[in-house]
């Protein structure tokens, strides 16, 4: 029961924090984004380190961001993900930029384990790679927090402006 409450508190803020920040959604800032690797640290012989997927983000500059998407996860499972972003302002030359932010993650966390809903930090390096490219670094730490334990993970993704 707590479970189903917190997965539908997650999808309302979810949604709230798109509907938000799509009041003043501009083409410029609209990504589509195809997920490509996960490099993790630990245990990754039991892991695929290609991970398909599509998805779609909107970060526009010092303001309210989302992000959703699908792909196939390190263990193969179809898994889902949304979630909110900040991104800064562009530096050095405008090639880099840093997001923050929160994804509500469905995907099989363990191998041969149930898949699982999580709310996730969303820190990410942005390379700008052309006028209209550019490539995400992401990941996560190793945490092992009651009774909680994740692997360290680095996530890359292409983000290609359509407009």
């Amino acid at each position: 029961m707590k479970a189903q409450i917190f997965r539908i508190n997650s999808i309302l803020v979810l949604v709230f924090g798109m509907l938000v920040a799509s009041t003043s959604a501009k083409a410029d800032n609209g990504y589509l984004v195809l997920n490509t690797l996960a490099l993790h640290f630990e245990n990754f012989d039991d892991r695929n380190a290609f991970t398909p997927g599509v998805g779609w983000e909107y970060s526009p500059s010092s303001k309210l961001g989302w992000h959703a998407g699908t792909l196939s996860d390190s263990f193969g499972f179809q898994s889902y993900y949304g979630g909110i972003n900040y991104a800064t302002r562009s530096v050095l030359a405008g090639r880099i930029r840093f997001l923050v932010g929160a994804s509500v993650v469905h995907k099989q966390f363990k191998k041969n384990a149930e898949p699982e809903t999580k709310v996730l930090p969303f820190p990410a390096l942005e390379v700008k790679l052309t006028r209209r490219s550019v490539l995400n670094i992401s990941g996560s730490p190793a945490v092992d927090f009651a009774n909680q334990k994740n692997n360290a993970v680095m996530f890359f993704q292409y983000k290609l402006q359509l407009r």
